[in-house]
This record gives C-alpha cells, sequence and structure tokens, in this order.
C-alpha cells in the first residue's frame, strides 16, 4: 500500500474542492485535516470542518454543498 503525503493528500482535497482552504492541526486525535470555507465557495460564510478520516472529510464538504453541484460532481 503507498503511503500518500499530507500535502499531496491536501492538494487533492484543495483540486476536489476549490472553495475550501486545507491545512493539518494537532487534535486529540493525533494529526486531523481541517478545512476552512470562507468567500470563494458557492455557499458565502465561514464553515470549518476538522476530521483525521479524509474520507469522512470528503462526505461532510460534499453534503455541504448545494444539490446542483453535488449532481454535476456526480456526471463528471
Amino acid at each position: 500500500m503507498a503511503m500518500i503525503s499530507e500535502s499531496a493528500r491536501l492538494s487533492k482535497l484543495a483540486d476536489e474542492f476549490p472553495g475550501y482552504d486545507f491545512g493539518t492541526q494537532r487534535t486529540w486525535e493525533g494529526t486531523s485535516i481541517i478545512a476552512i470555507r470562507q468567500g470563494g465557495s458557492a455557499r458565502p460564510g465561514l464553515y470549518v470542518v476538522i476530521t483525521p478520516d479524509p474520507d469522512e472529510m470528503r462526505r461532510a464538504l460534499l453534503e455541504d454543498e448545494p444539490a446542483d453541484l453535488n449532481d454535476e460532481a456526480a456526471s463528471a
């Protein structure tokens, strides 16, 4: 199993979700990924997701996006 570096993982998430800024933070669970939505996304306003699991991060960000954007992403 190939290991993906943190910077590569964050870069991939940034490509998938361009309206968010990504970083890492030490938490009680170890190192967690942080996504912060600011003014550049389809839904303005501050929104933050913190989780150590990249798949959980994707699910949370997809759930937060408007339905019409999710439909476009699924068909691409």
